[in-house]
């Protein structure tokens, strides 16, 4: 009976440091593992291409960086398939689907990741092509902006840079 005291007790000061740690970090439950980039890596990604017709969701590679940037060339050129919402891609490429002009076809590759300084946030560099103007978001080097999420990233925002 002793010893089931004593283990109760010790079980229970870990918890309780345990949970410390958490509140001082300013976290209130724990998370789980994140995922991070702390250097730059250049890549000669073959290029990815994909039609509105053909489009299905999900993402069939292991790359948890390439998923998201798909997810988000998938969303534009089809906002209503399976993983398209606000929580997964910028708000502006759902936006309304029967009035804005989307493309029919897209493709890209990756050239670079680049984590930011100073954030957890990491840079996507593609070298991107569509028919369409898409606010000039689809149309040579296109960079997407990602933070983690849980055990994935999410892209937050979409950049465009003048060739």
């Amino acid at each position: 009976m002793r010893r089931v005291v004593i283990l109760g007790a010790f079980t229970g000061i870990f918890a309780l440091a345990l949970y410390s740690i958490f509140v001082l970090r300013g976290k209130s439950t724990p998370v789980l593992e994140q995922p991070v980039l702390t250097e730059q890596k250049v890549i000669s990604d073959s290029v990815h291409s994909y039609t509105a017709a053909d489009i299905k969701g999900g993402c069939s590679a292991e790359d948890k960086i390439f998923c998201a940037v798909e997810l988000a060339v998938k969303c534009t050129l089809t906002p209503e398939i399976d993983g398209c919402a606000k929580e997964s891609v910028p708000a502006f490429i759902l936006g309304r689907p029967d009035v804005t002009e989307r493309p029919t076809e897209m493709s890209f590759a990756i050239t670079k990741i680049k984590p930011v300084t100073g954030s957890s946030e990491i840079y996507v560099y593609t070298n991107s092509s569509c028919n369409a103007v898409w606010f000039g978001l689809c149309q040579g080097t296109v960079v997407y902006a990602l933070s983690p999420a849980a055990n994935s990233w999410t892209v937050t925002n979409i950049y465009a840079l003048e060739n």
